[in-house]
């Protein structure tokens, strides 16, 4: 069996593979998936463009624009990760003691308070200032500030910071412990058949591998539709959660209770969304120059799975 070396940061965005593996769809492609974590997307990326890693799920970064106008030719194939109205595992939080009831009257309780984000070279970075704009404020009017995610609820509860974009575990875990509030799932700022915010990346050798690339993207979005039927949909629910919560070594009632991420079943990913989030880059001074997106997206693979499997149902 290829052995395919697929990273990550790991955790629950990543069970396509768990249940696709769990149901033996890759080994009947004649694969063998090694999963390697991975602390951030810088390094996912650098281990992508050399060849150390197959394929892996990427954030999107200026790093990964700007890795195409160095030549690299790393190929976004699909999606590991997005927002799509009512569907998403990523949302701005208040402090529960700030909490004025809706969203409007929180928005105007953060003026000159703390927001967290994990990066500001990052797509929720974009969309906390689409947000912003919606009630007439600007990022002059708060204080931004970068924190990693498993930082955020002892920093909430501590008061160090006052509203975070947080994502699931943490996000859940935050919740159950009733030290925050949700004030928007920032979906409304995106397309609505929905936007990928951590794409499917292969490396240049893989794509060129082209039956085990077409095999692997066919294994794949198996799994991300069984992920959808199971989560989404409700079908055969308590097993799936089962072999998530194994695979990602996390309790059953953390996978039960997450707000679900969104998966796109047919694997489709919006250019248009990239093209907006690489000017915001731009605009931020994170990025020189925007690059040409479809030089760094190409869906074959999906379309030719989506072609043999159906569109998703």
């Amino acid at each position: 069996r290829k052995v395919v070396k697929f990273g990550s940061v790991g955790g629950m965005t990543d069970a396509p593979i768990y249940l696709a593996d769990e149901a033996g769809l890759f080994a009947k492609a004649g694969l063998k998936v090694d999963r390697q974590r991975m602390t951030s997307a810088p390094n996912l990326m650098t281990a992508t463009a050399t060849g150390q890693l197959d394929v892996a799920g990427i954030s999107i970064t200026p790093g990964l624009f700007s890795s195409v106008q160095q030549g690299m030719q790393l190929r976004i194939v699909g999606d590991k990760q997005s927002l799509r109205p009512g569907v998403s595992a990523t949302r701005l939080v208040i402090r529960s003691d700030l909490d004025q009831g809706d969203e409007a009257k929180n928005m105007q309780a953060l003026k000159g308070k703390k927001i967290a984000v994990s990066a500001k070279a990052s797509s929720v970075y974009m969309l906390l200032e689409d947000l912003l704009k919606k009630h007439g404020m600007t990022f002059n009017d708060v204080q931004v500030v970068e924190l990693s995610y498993p930082n955020m609820l002892p920093a909430l509860t501590s008061k160090a910071i006052d509203a975070a974009v947080d994502l699931e575990p943490f996000l859940s875990r935050a919740m159950s412990a009733s030290a925050v509030k949700v004030v928007s799932d920032l979906s409304e700022f995106v397309p609505a058949s929905g936007s990928t915010i951590v794409p499917l990346v292969y490396s240049e050798k893989f794509a060129n591998e082209k039956p085990e690339a077409m095999a692997f993207m066919k294994a794949y979005l198996q799994g991300v539709r069984m992920y959808n039927d199971a989560i989404i949909k409700g079908k055969d629910k308590d097993k799936a959660i089962a072999v998530i919560a194994k695979y990602a070594n996390v309790k059953p009632e953390i996978v039960r209770e997450a707000f679900p991420a969104g998966l796109d079943p047919d694997q489709r990913v919006s250019k248009e969304f990239l093209d907006r989030l690489q000017t915001f880059f731009v605009q931020q001074h994170y990025l020189r120059s925007t690059v040409d997106v479809s030089k760094v997206v190409d869906l074959s693979f999906a379309d030719a799975a989506v072609k043999e499997l159906g569109p998703y149902k």
